[in-house]
């Protein structure tokens, strides 16, 4: 039987959304529904923003996942969301309508998923800004409850969502992300460093952490971490890359004045082949955030053979799946010990790439894509009973 997906892609089209792991499911996602969807399915993306700054953006999402088919309402969506508009008044009959980010509004008919990444709104609120944790209490839990189908990225959050937002278990679902083809370790890594070196002042040896830089991410204790490394004579550089998020001024002026910036590079946003370079030649990849609703980060630097500490917190612990060193994510020298043992040539770094190597191999895009699918099924089979 025919039917019309709309998967609603508004977050990607966003000027002031960060191209972090919630963007990477994104966008991973919908370069592979479409060969995971049944013949006779289609899928639609829909795009609602007031502002034309963000038409750009629209154009380079459908660009790069290769969906053409599309809608764009124009209506402010805090304008839709007051009069509890259903979907289906700006997106167009559809049977089934998908709200990747965390929230999905009311439909006519249409089955309802959404896919809430974590609660990190509810569990460390302190990390946010205040209007942001205002409109997620407002409409995330509401969400929830009306989903037909409430989808999440690892048993940690999906038990949070259960607990946390009294949703039924058996209505939550856990899909786990994928590792997109072109990580993996590197062919020419001096060629790699050449590149890393001239473009942003990386030199050998460096220690990695991706993401976000915001509290949430657990940024102060990893410096203070460094700066016990550096005393103690650890060579080289620790290389924050990503975007700057919420809060970031606060956190690093705290971050300089306490001196723990010292031998701290920042290389901002990169893009993907830049990222599988700084994965492949790291001596180590640390990421110990106090929440993460999967940590793409810890299975993408695996891929490319880097051995990686990560916190005993949140998701961590379930994504390493024993292939990372786990530490205490309040204790710098804790995180230390943990880094130096990482980055330090010898057969417990040898051991850590390979068993980090094998654990990246349980995660596949396109398995990701076939279980949305089995998903929307059972979604689809909830609306027509209700």
């Amino acid at each position: 039987m025919s039917r019309r997906i709309v998967f609603d892609a508004t977050a990607l089209a966003l000027q002031g959304y960060t191209k972090g792991g919630a963007y990477r499911y994104g966008m991973e996602l919908l370069r592979r529904l479409p060969g995971a969807l049944p013949a006779d399915w289609k899928l639609d993306l829909y795009f609602n923003f007031f502002r034309k700054e963000h038409v750009p953006r629209m154009h380079e999402t459908m660009e790069k996942t290769g969906v053409r088919a599309h809608r764009c309402s124009r209506v402010h969506p805090r304008l839709l969301r007051a009069v509890h508009a259903p979907a289906e008044w700006t997106a167009g009959a559809c049977d089934l309508f998908h709200g990747p980010f965390d929230r999905v509004p009311r439909t006519r008919k249409a089955a309802r998923v959404v896919t809430i990444h974590d609660l990190a709104f509810l569990r460390a609120p302190e990390g946010l800004p205040a209007q942001w944790i205002r409109e997620l209490r407002a409409t995330v839990p509401a969400s929830a409850r009306r989903a037909h189908r409430v989808l999440t990225v690892s048993e940690f959050s999906r038990r949070d969502i259960v607990e946390r937002l009294q949703i039924p278990a058996e209505r939550v679902e856990a899909i786990y992300h994928g590792i997109p083809e072109l990580y993996a370790p590197p062919q020419d890594p001096q060629a790699d460093l050449l590149r890393l070196r001239a473009r942003y002042g990386i030199e050998p040896g460096f220690v990695l952490y991706l993401g976000t830089l915001q509290p949430n991410k657990n940024i102060e204790v990893l410096c203070a971490a460094w700066q016990i490394l550096r005393r103690r004579g650890f060579p080289g550089q620790l290389v924050l890359a990503g975007a700057r998020g919420w809060l970031y001024d606060e956190m690093w002026a705290r971050i300089h004045a306490r001196g723990d910036d010292a031998g701290v590079l920042q290389t901002g946003y990169l893009e993907d082949q830049d990222i599988r370079r700084l994965y492949g030649c790291c001596s180590a990849f640390v990421l110990v955030s106090l929440l993460e609703g999967f940590g793409i980060p810890v299975i993408e630097a695996m891929a490319c053979g880097a051995p990686v500490v990560a916190a005993d917190a949140c998701s961590l612990p379930e994504v390493a799946g024993g292939a990372a060193l786990i530490v205490d994510p309040g204790d710098a020298e804790a995180i230390a010990r943990a880094i130096e043992i990482a980055a330090t040539a010898g057969p417990e770094r040898d051991a850590l790439i390979a068993r980090g190597l094998a654990r990246s191999r349980h995660f596949d895009w396109d398995t990701s894509a076939r279980q949305h699918v089995g998903a929307y099924r059972r979604a689809l089979e909830a609306a027509r009973a209700a």
